[in-house]
């Protein structure tokens, strides 16, 4: 038994020193050897470069039309028609209403009657100052007398006419028309009796120096009257020819504030007509910015309602002096906007350069990492990557300015940085901006 024993723990033994023999081969296996090569990591680079860069301040502003018309009637009176609604384009000189006047139209007829009164006085007056320097008196004097039995015989007739139109007026079996237009027969008729009357009197009166000069004064007269009747008369076609209201550019209807039949007048803004092929921005620029602008400069603005991408706007106009409220200084952008699609009211974004550096170390943005003692990058001397601590400047969109740290044409490591330390052995799969 004792022999069986024994036996079985020496088994047991050769077992045990077997599994360490494996155990410790295991360990010391090729896995662990010191003399382990590292594979290399695979990156991506790109030289530093040398350019300009700048820093931008965002301000926003609201979308104005280039130009815009407030259009208002000259006369007061009730509108017979109207054209065009909101949001049809209009040329300078399009008709957009008119206003009825039909006193200004009664006006205009009487005026005409009295012009042709004005004319046969002149005409008379006229003839009066030649027969005061002529001869032929006795055939004169016939003449006259015929026109003044003549001009009398009118008067007789027009007054008749009028006393009837007065009646029939009062008693409204007449319109206002009907009886204007007896009522300038029998002034008409009244003036031309008067003018035959004087022109006989002063032709009777001819034997004199001074009958003459009379004669020339009445002419003067004749001729006054006339001249003031001319004025009037031009001065009420003009008044007619303000109740046609015209677009005074070309444009797109904004506002419409009126319908047929309404009554309009100076102190309202039926029609408001805008010009948007080309818009502005208006933006507050402050102190440290508005001196770094100019008018022309050319500037990024992006308008989100519209589209994604910039449009390139010009600085229209800089104000010289600031806002008293706040101080700031007000610049206007303009913007091409040749198919429309910018709406006043629309919000805008205007990037303004603030800062500017020439001739300064550029890398990608992405290639810059931080840790607890500072910004650095990566950078590939002899296929072994370096850790470099950096200095940076001005940022604008992926490029970053290097103060210090690196030097131009050095290559900086911009895909794989993070898996990089320092001396790293590295393999440059490609070149360019990741």
């Amino acid at each position: 038994m004792l022999y069986k024993r024994s036996q079985r723990l020496g088994i047991l033994s050769c077992l045990i020193l077997t599994v360490l023999i494996f155990a410790f081969s295991a360990c010391s296996g090729p896995g662990k050897s010191n003399n382990a090569v590292t594979e290399p990591i695979s990156v991506y680079v790109m030289p530093a470069s040398r350019g300009n860069i700048d820093s931008r301040i965002l301000y926003t502003g609201i979308v104005m039309p280039e130009k815009t018309a407030y259009v208002s009637p000259v006369i007061s009176g009730k509108v017979s028609d109207s054209f065009f609604e909101v949001g049809d384009r209009v040329k300078k000189g399009d008709l957009l209403f008119v206003v009825e006047n039909e006193e200004i139209e009664d006006n205009i007829r009487i005026l005409e009657e009295q012009m042709k009164a004005a004319e046969a006085g002149m005409a008379l007056a006229e003839a009066g100052a030649v027969a005061a320097m002529g001869s032929g008196f006795e055939s004169q004097k016939l003449q006259y007398e015929s026109a003044l039995k003549t001009a009398e015989y009118n008067y007789v007739a027009a007054k008749k006419l009028y006393d009837s139109c007065c009646l029939l007026y009062e008693a409204k079996k007449i319109d206002a028309l009907e009886y204007g237009k007896a009522r300038n027969q029998f002034e008409q008729a009244e003036n031309a009796l008067e003018t035959a009357r004087r022109s006989y009197e002063l032709f009777m009166e001819h034997v004199s120096r001074d009958t003459a000069r009379s004669a020339n004064e009445q002419l003067k007269q004749a001729t006054a009257s006339y001249d003031a009747i001319k004025l009037q008369l031009e001065s009420a076609r003009k008044k007619l020819e303000y109740a046609k209201v015209t677009s005074p550019m070309d444009g797109i209807i904004a506002v419409k504030d009126l319908t047929e039949g309404a009554l309009v007048s100076n102190t309202m803004v039926p029609y408001v007509i805008i010009d948007i092929d080309r818009v502005r921005i208006s933006v507050p620029v402050t102190e440290n910015v508005i001196g770094r602008i100019k008018k022309g400069d050319m500037l990024e603005v992006s308008v989100p309602a519209v589209n994604k991408e910039p449009f390139t706007g010009e600085v229209m106009t800089i104000s010289p002096a600031p806002d008293p409220e706040t101080l700031t200084y007000n610049v206007s952008v303009g913007i091409l906007n040749e198919n429309n699609l910018i709406k006043p009211g629309m919000t805008a974004k205007v990037l303004i350069p603030s800062e500017q550096r020439e001739n300064v170390v550029l890398v990608p943005l992405g290639s810059v990492m931080s840790d607890s003692s500072g910004e650095f990058v990566f950078i590939v001397e002899n296929d072994t990557a370096r850790k470099r601590p950096v200095s940076t400047g001005i940022v604008k969109d992926d490029m970053v300015e290097i103060i210090s740290g690196i030097n131009e044409g050095e290559m900086v490591v911009v895909k794989g940085q993070q898996f990089l330390d320092h001396d790293s052995p590295v393999k440059i799969t490609g070149e360019g901006r990741k």
